[in-house]
């Protein structure tokens, strides 16, 4: 017997007689092929089991709840193939236990025994063979991919699929289910024909009525769910769209092509949903394991979690299947980048700006890569001679001559850092950054007009440039010694980023120049609270400060 527990009966209250609940179960199992609900499964499912607790020597059950249980993946190919020997144990001369034993046997590999049990089935009942001659056939044709190639199982195979298919005219079974699928099948097209017309009269209402109603009457009920998505999407019912492509993939056994549907849907109208991404993308894999795309974009939906060690993974696989792939190359590198393994990183950043998809692409790994060498690894000379590469690749050269102009001013050689911000601007009049970081540097080098005219111009492109209002409220305080201008200034820079710390304690500092201590003690304190959740400065300075307000 199957070694689980037994469902309750959804229909019934009290046990079934057991030719009731075969019925039943046959007339469940039924409609389940020809519609393929999940309801008529559980049902099928349950009234087969109850009719072997009824009558544990019910053959019948034993091979058709194994084959339910197997395809819903409840159990796997052994199980079922026991399950199918108790069958013919009981029934030796039940021809469909033996198919079905062969069937599961040919699936586990031993193709010999199969064929000797579809030989046994057809023998029973010659005439009423149709189905079991062309899965012999099947196998046949199987074991040739499998083991070394005989003419003799392809021939037999050849006959058993012409055999078969004459039979077929014999197996009054086999021509009620086939004029049913035909039946459904009309159903079908004709559903989907008006469901199509009303949409093009925009009477998508109707048209979503009439595909609801589809699902209820047909086998297809994924491909009207998605017809029913689309109608909603027009409408922007996004939620009822999500969950009709949701159904979709459910009911088609998560099949590809709905499951591809509904990533798109979701990456358009819901990228938040980033859990249901990582499901859909899983069941993808799960379906081909070799399709390196999906680990790819899993990837970045576990960088987007920020899980990290999840993400190196899936780019490892996608690399598993596309090695010289440089998109996948970089999107490894930045993940080893988050869990600080830079000479990983160094090495396929490399890598990937050596196989060059694009030269614009490609700039921008290179300023990547010299982002390591110079922040992590200190080597200013191999960060700048990997920006000047990434010069003669690109168009857009303004980022890289800030770029290196941003090493240069770090390394303290002001008069190059100078020297390529103007490349900089040369190549970008526009850009209040690098008019903010020119600006900088004068005031580095004590040229305080020119620090002041470049903030200027960068806060004239920028009016929301809180950092260059900042900076130029420190110039009239500490350069010039205007302590109510640089107030104003300061004032800007709080108005655009209230929890801007550097900004309330310059405000502190001008203040306190002004000798207004109280208001000076007030943001100094308001710097200090705002410090300890967004730290920009060093909390003892500030507190310094603050007491040193009150010394006598």
């Amino acid at each position: 017997m199957f070694k689980q527990k037994t469902p309750q009966n959804p229909h019934s209250g009290s046990k079934q007689e057991p030719n009731t609940s075969m019925q039943l179960a046959q007339a469940a199992h039924r409609r389940y092929l020809l519609h393929l609900s999940s309801e008529d499964l559980t049902a099928a499912i349950n009234y087969y089991i109850e009719a072997l607790k009824s009558n544990p020597d019910t053959p019948s059950a034993y091979f058709r709840l194994a084959s339910l249980l197997h395809d819903n993946g409840q159990i796997g190919i052994d199980s079922a193939v026991e399950q199918c020997r108790k069958a013919v144990e009981i029934d030796p001369k039940n021809p469909n236990a033996h198919m079905y034993l062969g069937y599961f046997l040919s699936l586990k590999g031993d193709f010999e025994e199969a064929k000797e049990e579809f030989k046994t089935a057809i023998k029973l009942k010659p005439l009423k063979s149709s189905r079991t001659r062309l899965v012999l056939a099947l196998t046949l044709l199987e074991k040739t991919k499998t083991k070394n190639k005989s003419l003799i199982d392809f021939s037999s195979a050849l006959y058993y699929i012409f055999s078969g298919s004459m039979l077929f005219l014999f197996d009054s079974t086999n021509i009620k289910m086939f004029v049913q699928n035909v039946l459904d099948d009309l159903s079908f097209i004709k559903y989907r024909a008006f469901g199509e017309i009303l949409e093009k009269a925009n009477r998508d209402k109707n048209a979503y009525n009439l595909y609801a109603d589809a699902l209820d009457k047909t086998k297809n009920k994924s491909i009207f769910y998605e017809k029913m998505a689309g109608i909603a999407i027009k409408k922007k019912r996004y939620d009822v769209a999500l969950e009709c492509f949701q159904n979709s993939v459910a009911l088609s056994g998560s099949d590809p092509m709905r499951v591809v549907s509904a990533i798109e849907f979701i990456e358009e109208f819901f990228p938040e949903k980033t859990d249901e991404l990582i499901d859909l993308y899983t069941i993808l894999i799960n379906k081909n394991p070799r399709l390196p795309r999906c680990y790819y974009e899993l990837g970045h939906l576990y960088l987007k979690k920020e899980d990290k060690l999840n993400a190196v993974n899936a780019f490892k696989l996608a690399l598993q299947y596309d090695s010289e792939n440089p998109f996948y190359l970089n999107s490894l590198a930045f993940a080893y980048v988050q869990l600080e393994q830079y000479d990983g990183a160094i090495e396929l950043y490399k890598k990937a700006l050596s196989l060059n998809p694009d030269n614009e692409w490609s700039a921008v790994v290179a300023q990547a890569l010299a982002a390591i060498y110079h922040q992590i690894k200190g080597n200013s000379d191999a960060a700048i001679s990997v920006l000047e590469n990434a010069l003669l690749l690109t168009k857009d050269k303004s980022p890289i001559y800030q770029a290196i102009a941003d090493i240069y001013y770090d390394i303290e050689d002001l008069d190059r850092a100078i020297e390529f911000y103007n490349h900089a601007l040369d190549c970008d009049c526009n850009n209040p950054k690098a008019y903010s970081r020119l600006a900088m540097a004068y005031w580095e080098k004590d040229y305080i007009e020119k620090a002041i005219i470049y903030y200027s111009k960068a806060i004239d492109l920028d009016p929301d440039y809180d950092i260059a209002y900042n900076n130029l409220g420190v110039i009239f305080l500490d350069g010039l010694g205007d302590a109510k201008r640089a107030l104003a200034y300061f004032e800007n820079a709080i108005d655009i980023n209230p929890n801007y710390v550097l900004a309330h304690f310059n405000i502190a500092r001008a203040y306190e120049i002004m000798g207004q201590k109280i208001d000076a003690a007030k943001k100094y304190q308001t710097a200090l609270n705002l410090n300890k959740i967004n730290p920009e400065i060093d909390s003892q300075m500030i507190e310094d400060m603050l007491y040193k307000l009150f010394e006598a």
